[in-house]
């Protein structure tokens, strides 16, 4: 059951609420066992300059912090990527991972035309030492909605689906099945009430390799049929919307989500280094740890069943990957116009402060910034995309306990106090 402040409101906040209390726009040496860090300057910058540059309901961020900032000085482009300003970034980034207890932390931001920021800091496996990648793959949690998302409007552009059809298309025994619309699905419209509670939450963090199916996961979010609201009335992040769309892109097109996704989606954008995993394991060097609060200890949570994260949150990716893919996503780059734009109308989030956070269908955002955050057992994603700078952000921290909290927030406030000032909210 929920509880008051319980699972659904922060997981609202995962969803885009860091980003976008830390832009309420009108318009628009390390730490923690060594690292590596990285700017790419901008092309008025030297090489010398360059080499002064030094983590699903299951998916979720505590905002509180990030909405306090100050407004600063505007950064000018030839300011941007500057090396003092790198390596101030750097520092503060570092600062952040030890006063946070962050095993590590992977950034990369780019501006077109102004130059790139690409950093990796802190420890990428705690037993041995080894320091994190640029290149390193991690899994991204809720950012994979994105993508779901983005697979099913593609069926709906090539006349398979309409976002009219009811779920009792698929599951004509769900409750309020009739009612139920693929777009209530997408848009967090459904009124159906999650799987993923706090309950479940622990229990898949604790047994990683439960064996859960996806339908499991539909199955007993219909057993919560008393707890259902009338669909198309609020706006109410619940994870096992994209469970069910997951199921719907498999049954509609025929393939399995993992091929789905490969071959309409990452084969078209070259995203090589993204993918819907099919195993266990996490490619590379890379660990995600949660930090057992009785112990005070970090626990490995690197491998785990994607089964049950499903639509919802199991996919795996590295930053380079997710930059090309934020910019994808806002631009409608696999999508007819019209139907990007009905895409990007937005909804307010329930639990939203008045001008914040909105939900469109796979993607959140308020005008200023758009993208979606995520966590999972082990790992804390952002990817967000500003369209008045054509810029990317995205961060990945290989942290995230068991209450499925992300550690994305200071980080990411770090980046915008760095790149963006003019964006953050004065008082």
């Amino acid at each position: 059951m929920f509880v008051a402040y319980g699972v659904h409101q922060r997981r609202l906040m995962e969803l885009i609420v860091t980003a976008l209390a830390a832009l309420l726009v009108s318009s628009c040496g390390d730490s923690g066992g060594g690292g590596s860090g990285g700017g790419g300057s901008g092309e008025e910058q030297s090489s010398s300059e360059e080499t002064q540059q030094t983590k699903s309901a299951l998916f979720r961020v505590d905002t509180s912090q990030s909405a306090q900032s100050t407004v600063q000085e505007t950064t000018s482009e030839e300011d941007r990527f500057s090396a003092d300003n790198l390596q101030e970034l750097d520092s503060t980034i570092a600062q952040v991972i030890e006063d946070k207890d962050l095993p590590g932390v992977l950034v990369a931001v780019s501006v077109p035309r102004e130059g790139e920021y690409v950093s990796a800091q802190g420890t990428a496996n705690l037993d041995t030492g080894s320091e994190p990648q640029t290149t390193d793959q991690f899994r991204m949690g809720s950012v994979t909605k994105t993508f779901v998302a983005t697979a099913i409007l593609q069926l709906v552009d090539q006349g398979q689906l309409s976002k009219s059809d009811t779920l009792s298309n698929w599951y004509p025994d769900f409750p309020n099945a009739d009612e139920i619309t693929v777009d209530d699905l997408l848009s967090m419209r459904s009124g159906i009430a999650d799987y993923w509670d706090e309950e479940t939450i622990k229990q898949y963090y604790d047994n990683p390799f439960e064996n859960v199916t996806n339908e499991d996961i539909i199955e007993e979010a219909a057993a919560k049929a008393d707890q259902f609201e009338p669909p198309d009335q609020e706006t109410k992040y619940t994870d096992t919307n994209y469970n069910i769309l997951g199921a719907i892109l498999e049954k509609v097109s025929g393939n399995d989500i993992a091929t789905q996704l490969t071959e309409n989606i990452l084969i078209p954008l070259g995203l090589n280094n993204a993918f819907y995993p099919t195993d266990d394991e996490l490619p590379g060097g890379l660990r995600g740890y949660g930090l057992n609060s009785q112990s005070e200890e970090f626990e490995d949570k690197t491998v785990l069943n994607p089964a049950p994260a499903d639509g919802a949150g199991a996919m795996i990716s590295d930053v380079s990957d997710l930059g090309v893919w934020a910019r994808a996503l806002y631009n409608g780059a696999l999508l007819n116009p019209e139907t990007q734009q009905a895409r990007l109308e937005t909804q307010p989030l329930e639990g939203a402060p008045p001008g914040g956070a909105g939900y469109g269908e796979g993607i959140g955002g308020n005008g200023g910034i758009w993208g979606h955050g995520g966590t999972i057992s082990g790992f804390s994603t952002e990817m967000w995309y500003i369209p008045e700078q054509d810029a990317t952000i995205v961060i990945s921290v290989n942290r995230s306990d068991e209450e499925m909290d992300s550690h994305t927030g200071e980080v990411l406030k770090a980046v915008l106090t760095s790149f963006f000032p003019e964006s953050l909210p004065s008082g």
